[in-house]
């Protein structure tokens, strides 16, 4: 992205603002993890949304007054003996030439900055852990809901980001269907995928990949990984690529032996099919809540024309977990509230299971869905999904 579209954010936010008010939003500092090491840092993704800039120990701040907004930015000082052991820093050229804003400063001076902004009232952003909110003054205002509601919506430059990431996470799901084998581990399906998407310009996975085969697969967030895989179990992938920020997210569940039985067909078409008509239900103007509601009955719908529900169950046995969420730079993008209404420019997942503990089988179908006044678009449409695909790709390689 330019440094216009990062601007123009920055304007927005200003714009939710009172009169009179100053926004204050960092990018996180490193943890240490030992005596020499540091937890691998992640900027605050409210930060980089403003900014494009992924430093540690980076603040903004934005003043809105009477009418006027002005951005303010503070970047580490630059430290030429640790540059030598750990890495060059951004210069302000760079960190100007990437957000836009004139007025930058080291860190340090931070505080003595704040100090001097009078009669202002002070909004934070809250969405990060306590030890991490910038210790400035005890009475704020959360920035949450304004940020999570300006970032609900999409622009074409980040739609572009995340078709980019959905279509790395299918070279990764191509990659795993072809080299998948009875016998290997779990883990040895998530390295080929997070090898294939590193190599293919990848920042990083999207958030811990799920290989959950067997009785692993109605475990919603296994993510130990360990298990060998055997002929014959359905193994069930929960993973995404991130793309300079933005996430994809996306699951599929495939026969080990390249071959779904009887039974896994019944279960598999069940939940393909429920999801189409779900996909269908993903329009501008929608209430998500209603979809949740549909997306249940679809499946009880679908689930029990297989004939492998208990006669005493209901649904919610089965299917125990929300049917999708905005999706953007975090996999889980900054929402607060589970109800709201679909709006063009948003990405929502779109994610039906079903989960049969008794029977060691766990699928889910997720896909990635762009509200449009027009109608849904998958945007991860290329990802084999269908039955017969699935097993022509898989066979290819026997």
């Amino acid at each position: 992205m330019n440094q216009t579209v990062y601007k123009q954010k920055r304007i927005e936010l200003a714009q939710h603002l009172p009169d009179k008010s100053i926004a204050l939003i960092g990018s996180g500092q490193e943890v240490p993890q030992s005596l020499d090491e540091n937890y691998p840092f992640n900027v605050n993704n409210n930060y980089y949304y403003l900014t494009g800039i992924s430093e540690p120990d980076g603040i903004l701040a934005i003043i809105n007054r009477e009418g006027k907004t002005s951005s303010t930015l503070f970047i580490r000082k630059l430290d030429p003996e640790r540059e030598k052991w750990f890495g060059r820093r951004m210069r302000r050229e760079e960190a100007k030439t990437i957000s836009g804003i004139d007025m930058i400063y080291d860190t340090d001076y931070f505080l003595q900055w704040f100090d001097n902004q009078q009669g202002l009232t002070l909004y934070q952003d809250d969405s990060v852990p306590a030890h991490q909110i910038l210790p400035v003054d005890d009475d704020f205002n959360s920035l949450v809901p304004f940020l999570s509601q300006m970032r609900m919506t999409k622009g074409t430059d980040a739609i572009h980001l995340l078709e980019k990431a959905i279509e790395i996470t299918d070279k990764g799901i191509h990659a795993i269907l072809t080299g998948i084998k009875p016998g290997m581990y779990e883990y040895q399906s998530q390295a080929v995928f997070e090898y294939t998407i590193a190599d293919c310009g990848a920042d990083r996975p999207s958030f811990p990949t799920i290989a959950a085969s067997g009785s692993n697969g109605p475990i919603l967030h296994y993510i130990s990984n360990t298990k060998k895989m055997a002929s014959g179990d359905l193994v069930m992938f929960d993973l995404g690529a991130r793309y300079q920020g933005y996430c994809a997210d996306i699951s599929r569940t495939f026969p080990v032996n390249g071959q779904y039985t009887q039974e896994q067909r019944k279960i598999y078409q069940a939940v393909l099919t429920a999801q189409k008509k779900i996909i269908d239900q993903y329009q501008a103007g929608r209430q998500m809540q209603d979809i949740q509601q549909f997306s249940k009955n679809a499946l009880w719908e679908e689930g029990i024309k297989t004939g492998l529900f208990k006669n005493d169950s209901v649904i919610d046995d089965y299917y125990y977990h929300g049917i999708g969420h905005s999706l953007g730079l975090d996999t889980h993008d900054l929402n607060e509230n589970r109800n709201y209404t679909l709006l063009p420019g948003m990405v929502i997942t779109c994610e039906p299971g079903l989960y049969i503990a008794e029977r060691q089988l766990g699928i889910r179908i997720e896909d990635d869905i762009l509200i449009t006044g027009k109608g849904p678009v998958v945007l991860s449409k290329a990802i084999p999904k269908e039955i017969d695909e699935i097993e022509r790709i898989m066979n290819l390689q026997n």
